[in-house]
């Protein structure tokens, strides 16, 4: 995560295939409340990565999330929690 320009880099290795129906969402954890950072699906041995323009005035970020979310992300997390990192 590059804070000065505030774009970020997210790589998720060896995440289990989405199951029909479902997506992964990625969340930037600001200000204390979750705010999706975008949706994406993994190749056939589970990994993606993907570049991160979107989270100028997202607010002072502490932690990024991944969850599993119905086809189409959700405004908030609701499903499993399958990674947790922090910005540092």
């Amino acid at each position: 995560w590059n804070q000065k320009d505030e774009d970020a880099i997210f790589y998720g290795l060896n995440l289990p295939e989405a199951p029909e129906g479902k997506t992964y969402q990625l969340w930037a954890i600001a200000d204390g409340k979750p705010k999706s950072a975008g949706i994406f699906n993994v190749d056939d041995k589970g990994n993606q990565a993907m570049v991160i323009h979107s989270l100028k005035d997202i607010g002072d970020i502490s932690n990024f999330a991944v969850s599993l979310e119905p086809a189409g992300g959700v405004p908030s997390p609701t499903g499993k929690i399958y990674l947790m990192g922090g910005d540092t």
